[in-house]
């Protein structure tokens, strides 16, 4: 389930070092304190995206407005009107649903390409809270401009449906994790995902900063703020990561991978989800429900 974000971390860095020395602003470091932010072209999100197929001329040009979010500032609240999908340009966000009771349980840790407000599709409400974690840049892709390039040849609606595709896929991976993983393979999955996503934007992926703090990491893995850092001392004292407060590097990928294959554990049996964890699994795959009409 997880090999092709464990497997690509093993590839050859030298790949992402040249990539990320050739990369222009607009494909890559994106400057987030600029005081006039330009449009992106449609041509552009798809690259962020990730969309396999190539953008007609006629639609690669059409520009869609960016917002700048700072650290700490919300995108939008649970019950917001659903009017606007967004991609993430730079920056990183966490995605957060409420519970009842005030608790705030971690749904996802968007960055560049990832699509921000899928969950409002179904019911034409976001279901959700989406934050920066640190100042960020989102492209704003508006239903009257989705609608608006509805006749373009289907482009934006296969768009939409890679976009809800992956994300169902990484909601299933994300069930499995929480329902099957020990602690430990968790946090090691969790780490392979991170620099597999970097390594895909051209950075490094063997080392990186953690945007988000060690409670967050455990809401969204299901697990204690204890587990976290312990999970993580226990790697480092193995010598298949460093960690120095917010700074990871991956020092054996292949053992950190093994880690993850070998997640059942008969000594550390995985806690099961409750309510609040099931709920939160059956949010994620409803947020993934391609309804836009």
């Amino acid at each position: 389930m997880f090999d092709a974000a464990v497997n690509g971390v093993m590839q050859d860095e030298s790949i992402s070092s040249s990539r990320a020395a050739s990369m222009s602003a607009s494909e890559g470091h994106v400057p987030v304190d600029a005081p006039i932010l330009a449009p992106v072209r449609f041509a552009e999100l798809a690259t962020d995206i990730g969309a396999p197929s190539a953008i007609e001329a006629g639609i690669a040009n059409v520009k869609f407005p960016v917002r700048r979010v700072r650290a700490g500032e919300t995108l939008y609240r649970a019950g917001d009107r659903f009017d606007a999908i967004y991609i993430v340009r730079a920056g990183f966000f966490k995605t957060v649903r409420i519970e009842a009771n005030g608790v705030e349980q971690i749904m996802a840790f968007p960055m560049r390409g990832d699509a921000i407000g899928l969950d409002g599709a179904s019911d034409q409400r976001y279901r959700t809270e989406t934050r920066a974690l640190d100042t960020s840049l989102v492209a704003v892709v508006s239903l009257d401009r989705l609608a608006s390039l509805a006749g373009a040849g289907g482009v934006a609606e296969r768009l939409l449906h890679f976009i809800f595709s992956r994300e169902m896929r990484r909601q299933q991976d994300m069930m499995l994790l929480l329902g099957s993983f020990s602690a430990e393979a968790r946090v090691a999955a969790f780490l392979l995902q991170l620099a597999d996503k970097f390594g895909r934007l051209g950075y490094s992926r063997t080392s990186y900063l953690l945007k988000m703090s060690r409670q967050e990491i455990g809401s969204y893995l299901g697990i204690k703020l204890e587990t976290v850092s312990r999970t993580l001392s226990a790697l480092a004292s193995a010598g298949l990561i460093r960690v120095d407060q917010k700074s990871i590097r991956l020092l054996d990928v292949a053992a950190l991978r093994d880690r993850v294959v070998s997640h059942e554990d008969a000594s550390r049996p995985v806690r099961p989800p409750g309510p609040a964890m099931r709920a939160a699994a059956g949010s994620r795959m409803h947020a993934a429900e391609p309804a836009l009409a």
